[in-house]
């Protein structure tokens, strides 16, 4: 089999070529023939060994595949060989390969989604999209007519942030993108208004008229955390899923919440997805069957060779992306 390994820290160029032993069947998992693996930022950050101590090297990047079933493990029900499948490679990696063992339980046949979606487009979105669903129905509970804000509104993740925030009955969708040129991009998404992140608290405050929203999704991190605070209304609440910047951590008062009437929480889907692969592997048939039905869609920026798995990191490095980045293996 064919795989990308990072064996020491040193960003996209870190990645090399390797061939390993097929692998077997194991009990209680799925082995599968990996035809497209999702690239992301936390790819990036892991390239440059900033999660070491709990990721040591060499590893195989790679959080979400598709392909097809070419064994089943002792234990295994509800697949056959050959059925295309999407999953979440999130607590062991591997996706970088042209093979991979998986859970079932946090794996999505897509031939029971009722309408057909490809595989490159599942492989695209199951981890994005599924923290997004997770994170807007269960984390923050969207309630009909909430008006919400989403930073990095057209990376992989905001992108899909901002459209199940729709669906899922939000008032109007504010997101915040890096630049001007990308606010140019960010139609597909169907956000109400799009604010250059360095003057976003002043224009959501003049958006809501001084009120605020309800609520603020952020995978940027760093000095985003403090300002989304500002723009949050009372009750409101900031839910922090990412940390794409790479800054250090915000230290904030947690009296200072008190005070406010305001709310912090934090939601990541590898450790929900340990805790409860049930729960996680049904939020995701049920993510992945609003793609299906065209409900939302993704945005896919470009298809890259797996053996220019480096390339693709590279360029989600100049954070320079709307959508997504897919290995076709």
């Amino acid at each position: 089999m064919k795989s990308i390994v990072i064996d020491q820290p040193g960003g996209p160029a870190s990645l090399k070529w390797s061939e390993k032993p097929d692998l077997q069947p194991a009990p209680g998992l799925l082995t599968i023939d990996v035809a497209y693996a999702g690239v992301g930022y936390f790819e990036v950050l892991l390239s440059r060994g900033e999660f070491m101590s709990d990721f040591p090297m060499p590893l195989t990047p790679g959080l979400e595949v598709s392909g097809y079933v070419r064994a089943i493990g002792e234990g295994v029900e509800g697949f056959y060989v050959g059925q295309p499948v999407a999953s979440m490679t999130l607590l062991d990696f591997n996706g970088f390969a042209s093979m991979a063992n998986v859970r079932p339980e946090l794996t999505v046949p897509l031939d029971q989604l009722g309408m057909e979606l490809d595989l490159a487009t599942a492989a695209a979105s199951i981890v994005n999209l599924t923290t997004a669903y997770l994170a807007i129905r269960d984390v923050y509970r969207m309630r009909a007519g909430d008006n919400v804000l989403v930073h990095a509104a057209v990376g992989g993740l905001g992108g899909f942030l901002g459209q199940v925030a729709r669906r899922l009955g939000a008032g109007k969708v504010f997101g915040t993108v890096g630049t001007p040129e990308k606010a140019k991009l960010a139609a597909p998404f169907g956000y109400d208004e799009l604010f250059v992140r360095n003057d976003f608290v002043e224009r959501t405050l003049k958006a809501t008229g001084q009120q605020g929203v309800h609520a603020v999704f952020d995978p940027v991190g760093g000095s985003m955390r403090q300002q989304s605070l500002e723009v949050l209304r009372p009750l409101g609440q900031l839910v922090v899923v990412g940390n794409a910047s790479g800054e250090q951590d915000v230290a904030h008062s947690f009296n200072q919440i008190w005070f406010s009437n305001k709310q912090a929480a934090g939601f990541a889907l590898g450790g929900y997805a340990e805790s409860n692969p049930a729960e996680t592997g049904q939020a995701a048939r049920e993510a992945l069957g609003m793609l299906a039905r065209k409900e939302i869609h993704a945005e896919i920026h470009g298809v890259y060779p797996l053996e220019k798995a480096a390339d693709a990191l590279a360029l989600l490095e100049q954070k320079n992306t709307v959508g997504k980045l897919v290995l076709q293996v």
